[in-house]
């Protein structure tokens, strides 16, 4: 008894027992509603047939009572017995004499009503809950009380409640099965894409997807979201790991290199003192480099989780404060060429460190005697800045990959350059947290040019939203 009930209160909670169980209860109030309201029209139709058959009789009644000498008896034999059997009569003459019709002595005991209805007053039941309607005249000095048996009426309705309580049960028990096997049916593709789900749970295959189903829409399209989130996750979990592989293995590398120069100091310090100072300086080169790339490594674990808050910024006024604060110390030849109040929509933060990562860029691959250019500029829907340096140009089929993690494009002389690889993915992010885009072309006849496009945003604009 127990496990069935824990059976049904987990039942209760499925898409099937909640269709069956609205269903019924739909289904049962509306034949009920339907049987109450055929009920109450037939009931009241043959109550004011009744009705109208009373007052013709009473009427016979009131003719009878103007005669000087009526004789009652017959004259009730020809009125009820003929015409209306179910009728009964008493009458109360004016010399205070009561006369009876035939069988009317035990219908006409009011002691023996057990129900009077309040909304028909003239309708009362006796036992076995048969109607009996009664009307009281008074004619020419005689009390007439007219009583009638609604058999027929009575029988009419039991016969419409059993016949409406079979309707109702086989209604019941015929569409409960029809829902129960239509239900049943909706929700099988659910049900199997519930179980898939599952299985992808307790197996961690993020490569596993569920099959989508043409039909119910519903279902469709809950399967597409969950195979959406599903490649989404697998997508981000292969990101951190390559991460994490890639972060390790240019840690490792720094770390070795200072593990064989302490080694090198151990064996052949005392003897040749000379190597001391230059090992010292490699590990200072190499330690550096190392909190270069963990400060870089915080940086993107921190854009990956940043909220993107954009507002509208002036990139004139950005590029003029990098310009005062980074551009100073540059060995090569450093032009600028600024619109002025050139307004993006984006985070001021990620625009300044942009500008620097992509001027510290060009001047790392730049040579001293090149030059490096600063281009602010905007149309009518987007706001652009170019940074173009005449270094090395960028093989084509190269171009997409130097915005990955780690990637170098010439590792040996990132190396010397003290680059981890990060540096413009940082800045791919950054863009991409401002809804921009980043690219990078050619410069004839060498060199390459760098190129964030954001939405533009004006400011009358910005303030008639605020």
């Amino acid at each position: 008894m127990r496990k069935w009930m824990t059976a049904l209160k987990l039942n209760k909670k499925t898409t099937l027992f909640q269709m069956n169980f609205w269903y019924i209860l739909i289904l049962l109030l509306t034949a009920v509603s339907i049987g109450v309201a055929v009920l109450s029209i037939v009931s009241y139709q043959l109550y004011k047939d009744t009705e109208h058959e009373v007052e013709y009789v009473e009427k016979q009644l009131d003719i009878e009572s103007r005669e000087k000498h009526p004789d009652w008896t017959d004259s009730i034999e020809n009125i009820f017995y003929t015409q209306h059997p179910d009728f009964y009569v008493r009458i109360k003459t004016p010399d205070k004499k009561t006369i009876y019709s035939k069988g009317s002595e035990s219908i006409t005991d009011h002691n023996q009503y057990m129900i009077k209805l309040s909304l028909f007053s003239s309708i009362s039941f006796k036992k076995k809950f048969v109607p009996i309607y009664h009307h009281r005249a008074s004619h020419n000095g005689y009390i007439f009380d007219l009583y009638v048996r609604m058999i027929s009426i009575h029988k009419f309705i039991v016969l419409m409640v059993k016949v409406l309580g079979i309707c109702v049960l086989l209604g019941i028990l015929i569409g409960a099965l029809a829902i129960y096997q239509l239900s049943k049916r909706l929700s099988r593709p659910l049900m199997d894409v519930t179980r898939l789900i599952n299985q992808v749970t307790q197996t961690n295959n993020l490569k596993q997807r569920v099959p989508v189903p043409d039909r119910p829409k519903e279902v469709h399209e809950l399967a597409l979201a969950f195979n959406q989130l599903m490649g989404q996750l697998d997508e981000q979990v292969e990101r951190e790991l390559r991460f994490v592989s890639d972060a390790s293995h240019e840690l490792r590398t720094p770390l070795s290199a200072i593990r064989g120069h302490v080694e090198l100091i151990q064996r052949h310090g005392t003897s040749h003192p000379e190597l001391i100072q230059k090992s010292v300086h490699f590990v200072d080169q190499e330690s550096k480099r190392m909190q270069r790339l963990i400060d870089q490594l915080l940086m993107i674990a921190r854009l990956d989780r940043r909220s993107k808050v954009l507002d509208v910024v002036n990139l004139s006024t950005i590029a003029d404060n990098v310009i005062s604060d980074y551009a100073t110390d540059l060995e090569q030849k450093f032009f600028v060429d600024i619109t002025d109040d050139t307004y993006a929509l984006a985070n001021e933060d990620y625009v300044h460190q942009v500008m620097v990562s992509l001027l510290g860029n060009a001047r790392k691959y730049t040579p001293a005697d090149g030059w490096i250019k600063l281009i602010i500029r905007s149309d009518q829907q987007y706001a652009y800045i170019h940074v173009q340096n005449s270094g090395t140009s960028i093989p084509d089929d190269e171009k997409e990959k130097i915005f990955t993690r780690f990637y170098r494009l010439d590792k040996a002389r990132t190396s010397e350059n003290g680059g981890s690889g990060l540096g413009l993915a940082i800045v791919k992010e950054l863009v991409e947290l401002d809804q921009g885009t980043i690219w990078v072309e050619d410069i004839k006849p060498a060199g390459s040019e760098f190129i964030v496009r954001l939405n533009k945003k004006a400011p009358d604009a910005a303030k008639s939203e605020e």
